[in-house]
């Protein structure tokens, strides 16, 4: 080997790559939660699949979203602070309207009705179902309504560009949030009325059993 390294061919293998906060999550990654309250993470393993920045031009405006594929569900992350992160299901149309009343929810997603609606569950959340089970608060209040920009980059480490068009999708954001503030209600509504709703969850860091840089779980030795 000595011989390579003279010729500039050889040298020392680069250090494996550690993994001790999911902040520094990569595609490929693998996250394991421990014991939750929600039965769809409980003991489960996820893929990082894709890194995305939200920016919804307020104070702590850009958001790193981590896309989580496992056997059964997919999820969305985003790391809160140093002790706890977020977690969020997405809910399609008919699994939206088994929680929440139709006509509140097309109140909300009217701009001219101001920033202050409440949603309530329709049944008490343990009530609910397995399906949302750990995910939902009886009652959310709105906190903000606004434009914000999606872009299809890891902007974790690298300004958002000034510029328009460099990638970036708009849409109008609102949320709520449960009084306790561990509970999530999240509408996008997009250029021509698409509208992705999301249920999340704030989840202390201790509910991450394990986590493996790309490649290394199963590996042997």
């Amino acid at each position: 080997m000595s011989w390579l390294k003279r010729l500039g061919l050889g040298g020392d293998e680069p250090p494996p790559r550690s993994l001790e906060h999911p902040r520094d999550l990569q595609p490929g990654d693998i996250i394991q939660f421990d014991f939750t309250a929600q039965p769809q993470l409980r003991n489960q393993g996820f893929t990082v699949r894709e890194i995305w920045t939200l920016d919804t031009g307020g104070d702590e405006s850009k958001r790193i979203y981590f896309q989580l594929e496992g056997v059964e569900h997919n999820f969305r992350l985003r790391v809160v602070n140093d002790r706890e992160i977020e977690v969020a299901m997405e809910l399609l149309p008919d699994e939206l309207l088994q929680l929440f009343d139709e006509e509140a929810i097309v109140e909300l997603l009217d701009v001219e009705s101001g920033t202050q609606h409440l949603l309530q569950t329709l049944a008490p959340p343990d009530e609910l179902g397995d399906t949302f089970s750990g995910w939902c608060a009886a009652l959310y209040r709105q906190e903000g309504y606004v434009t914000a920009y999606r872009y299809h980059h890891d902007y974790r480490h690298q300004q958002i560009p000034d510029e328009m068009g460099r990638g970036e999708v708009g849409c109008d954001l609102a949320w709520l949030v449960s009084d306790d503030r561990q509970h999530l209600l999240e509408f996008r509504i997009f250029d021509g009325g698409r509208t992705e709703v999301h249920l999340a969850v704030i989840l202390p860091l201790r509910k991450i059993a394990e986590l493996w840089p790309a490649g290394k779980k199963g590996e042997s030795g």
